[in-house]
């Protein structure tokens, strides 16, 4: 009985796009789940969502932690386009969360932990701002409440007691 050659076997294997297949690693994730965010990246419909977008939020965020300082604050981005928008650190945590909820279990599990470093250092090195927009029965997102470049501090509260200097 003739077997088929192995360029027909392969040619009738359905292939992978070349743009999928390319190899490339995201900095400090696996293969699979670098493959995995690529395609989440060119088959998502939405705006923020392009080729390369997780690599470049990861690297964004990386570079806002290595700025000097104690205490960092995040700035608006000076663009609105989907590119420029990711000088925002806050956009970039974003996008990370909307490519998270995109991805499967396992894939979903490891980017997960990356973010949840990402998450810790921005707790740590950022301020809680007591005038965010907050609705109390509707929870927004943490990392959009924090005290960003430019802003004021709040007024100061009167101190209560003997101390205090009294109101004309």
């Amino acid at each position: 009985m003739p077997r088929k050659r192995p360029g027909a076997l392969r040619a009738a294997q359905q292939r992978t796009p070349g743009r999928l297949s390319e190899p490339g690693r995201i900095h400090r994730l696996s293969l699979p789940t670098s493959a995995a965010i690529r395609r989440v990246e060119h088959e998502s419909d939405l705006y923020e969502i392009f080729p390369g977008v997780t690599a470049a939020a990861l690297g964004r965020c990386c570079s806002f932690f290595r700025l000097p300082g104690r205490t960092l604050y995040p700035s608006l981005a000076d663009c609105p386009c989907r590119g420029c928008s990711l000088d925002d650190v806050t956009h970039a945590r974003d996008v990370l969360g909307d490519i998270l909820a995109a991805l499967a279990p396992r894939p979903q599990a490891e980017l997960g932990r990356r973010i949840a470093r990402i998450d810790a250092q921005l707790l740590r090195r950022t301020l809680s701002d007591p005038r965010a927009p907050g609705h109390p029965w509707r929870r927004e997102a943490w990392w959009r409440m924090r005290l960003y470049d430019g802003v004021v501090d709040p007024p100061r509260r009167p101190r209560e007691g003997p101390a205090a200097a009294p109101a004309p």
